[in-house]
């Protein structure tokens, strides 16, 4: 006989989750949806990436429900996932009513019952208290499912992926006893203490693997190495920072771990008791221990620069950054398949484990802690600026001793036109990869580094490294057209015409060269019309003539309204903003500030006085030809770029 805490068969599918005789209330106690886009871009790859390996189920964690008196599910825990899934399955065309209510806050369920009624998945609603669904809707629509590619939105996935996500994503249901007190519930959830992140089980894994070197050397560099938002020289007392980075603080002296004698705890010569490596790796932070009151280090400067900045990807996805420089090729894991190490901090214990017999911890923390320096110096951060579009700005900086012997940062690269380049070509390669797993651009970066052993490199040999990235990612893509002729029509047949399908990494790409050409080369005559700009997060595709001024007497508007003359890339809100406005109305009201290389070109082309801001299928064409010839001449434009050799 099963009883109503039986625990069997607690798994269930998407489908059956919201399935229609569910219905879920989200209780007046719990906070307001907070999802944003990372939470939500991680959870839609990593289901997206379990479809594409022929992963059989993909779990992703637990909703625990109270059943009430009338049926209706009240959501105690998991509120947040449970929302972001009830938008994608409205958004993926799995369910067309909502299963989602909400205690005394009607202008959620106005806005919910709008957006499920719609054909598109918007909504006309527009609460204050929905901004975050509003934009969660906007993020889901826009994300690119496969981190690699960047070229597959929800709302167009294909239909096999649509089934995998409706009947393999599995949610655990958990209905607790209707006499539960839900406020002692919270408690006991609340100090029941956080569990062990991989990272951390990967560190006691490598302490263990020691054999009578430092314990407390390895946990040192380990936690200032995890620390991915401070410039890691500002991590250390100022004799470590000699000991490990020189002199002058810029360069990279660690050769091994200080061999010690271990005996003293109770175990053998050359091991340690595991009590004490469980200790030693649980350790969050060392340098907390000597902070003095004002919040610095014993010995570290403060030196009140820039230099607190935001990282582009999290410690555990670079500790498999850090696997992968060391084991490159193809391994064995433990299903027995030998594949490359993915750039996926889900699999951080299964890449230890295929490589655990091969592995030398003190190789691993020095291979860590000199991709960490080089990752703080060759890889742009972001910090806050209150000054600067969207309250930040992106920052290149090198440690260096300054006059007083003090700690100091300074610009990577001293000449300002190199600075600038390099900074440019990191910005395009992480607005096109934003995502936090899967930077394969960060590893050819780190690899290339780690095979060099060189933390000071010419900007010359840095730049074609970069420049081959970006040229390798493009030339993967296969995007071979021929210019139109002026006596032929557009058609989706004979032009690159994807619309909002356009990976964004080729718009990014066309700005970075229609910049590099305005600077260098001049090969291009439309980059006459370019100003600096610097690269954001724009995640919107525009089209510059909308499809309602679309009226051409000649031509279908479908064969010209969606090819890559008509496009560019701009912010969610600026899309918002100028949706279905006329081109006219476009240029003379958009202030003169940052904007990408192309959208410039665009729209100084349409201001032309001859052409009284007119935007047709003529200037589309002459544009799409404009941008073949850009695309064309990319090697040259790279190249040529470089300063000229002179024989000796």
């Amino acid at each position: 006989m099963k009883t109503t805490n039986d625990t069997d068969n607690l798994g269930k599918s998407i489908a059956e989750i919201f399935d229609r005789q569910y219905k879920y209330v989200i209780p007046l106690y719990q906070r307001n949806f907070s999802w944003r886009q990372p939470q939500i871009e991680q959870l839609l790859q990593d289901i997206y990436s379990a479809f594409k390996n022929g992963q059989n189920h993909y779990y992703i964690g637990s909703l625990v429900v109270l059943k009430r008196p009338n049926g209706d599910f009240e959501v105690i825990d998991g509120q947040q996932r449970l929302t972001v899934l009830s938008l994608i399955t409205k958004i993926m065309k799995i369910n067309d009513e909502p299963r989602l209510f909400y205690d005394s806050r009607p202008e959620f369920e106005e806005f919910l019952a709008d957006f499920y009624k719609s054909e598109d998945g918007n909504s006309d609603i527009d609460f204050p208290q929905t901004a975050h669904l509003r934009n969660a809707i906007g993020y889901i629509k826009e994300i690119d499912l496969d981190a690699e590619l960047t070229t597959t939105k929800v709302g167009d996935a294909e239909t096999d992926f649509v089934n995998y996500f409706k009947n393999n994503v599995i949610l655990v249901r958990v209905e607790i006893p209707q006499d539960t007190d839900v406020a002692s519930y919270f408690e006991i959830m609340n100090n029941r203490g956080a569990q062990l992140q991989k990272h951390e089980i990967l560190k006691s894994f490598l302490l263990s693997k020691l054999n009578g070197k430092s314990y407390d050397e390895f946990a040192k560099i380990w936690t200032a190495c995890s620390q991915m938002d401070t410039p890691i020289q500002k991590l250390f007392t100022a004799d470590d920072r000699r000991r490990y980075f020189g002199d002058n603080y810029d360069d990279f002296r660690f050769e091994s771990l200080v061999s010690v004698d271990n005996n003293s705890g109770g175990g053998t010569a050359g091991t340690t008791p595991l009590d004490q490596i469980l200790e030693i790796a649980f350790q969050t932070s060392s340098a907390k221990d000597d902070k003095n009151s004002d919040g610095t280090e014993d010995g570290v400067e403060d030196d009140g620069d820039e230099t607190k900045y935001k990282s582009i990807i999290d410690f555990p996805n670079f500790l498999m950054h850090v696997f992968k420089v060391m084991f490159p090729n193809k391994v064995k894991f433990s299903d027995g398949e030998e594949k490359e190490i993915p750039l996926n901090e889900k699999y951080l214990i299964s890449a230890y484990k295929a490589v655990e017999s091969q592995l030398n911890s003190e190789d691993f923390i020095k291979t860590l802690f000199f991709c960490r320096t080089i990752f703080d110096k060759y890889v742009v951060k972001t910090v806050i600026d209150e000054k600067a579009e969207e309250g930040e700005r992106w920052t290149l900086r090198k440690p260096k001793k300054n006059d007083n012997n003090a700690l100091d940062f300074g610009k990577t690269f001293d000449n300002d036109e190199n600075q600038n380049r390099i900074v440019k070509a990191l910005t395009m390669l992480q607005v096109s990869f934003r995502s936090r797993i899967y930077k394969k651009w960060l590893f050819e970066i780190l690899k290339w580094f780690n095979e060099k052993r060189d933390v000071n490199i010419e900007h010359d040999a840095y730049r074609n490294l970069l420049d081959s990235i970006i040229l390798n990612n493009y030339n993967e893509r296969k995007i071979e057209y021929n210019p139109i002729a002026e006596n032929i029509h557009l058609t989706k047949e004979n032009s690159y015409s994807e619309g909002l399908n356009t990976p964004h990494f080729l718009f990014n790409f066309i700005d970075y060269l229609y910049w590099v050409d305005w600077k260098s080369t001049h090969l291009v005559e439309s980059a006459k019309y370019v100003k600096d700009f610097d690269f954001k997060y724009w995640n919107s595709v525009e089209h510059h003539l909308a499809q309602k001024y679309a009226i051409d007497t000649e031509n279908n508007p479908d064969d010209f309204i969606n090819n890559l003359g008509n496009l560019c890339l701009i912010s969610k809100s600026s899309n918002s903003r100028l949706s279905d406005r006329s081109v006219h109305e476009k240029v003379i009201r958009t202030p003169d500030s940052n904007m990408g290389a192309n959208r410039q070109v665009m729209y100084a082309e349409s201001k032309d006085s001859e052409n009284n801001y007119s935007w047709n299928e003529t200037k589309i064409k002459q544009h799409y030809n404009e941008i073949l010839e850009l695309l064309n001449n990319r090697d040259a434009i790279l190249r040529n770029s470089l300063p000229p050799i002179t024989n000796p």
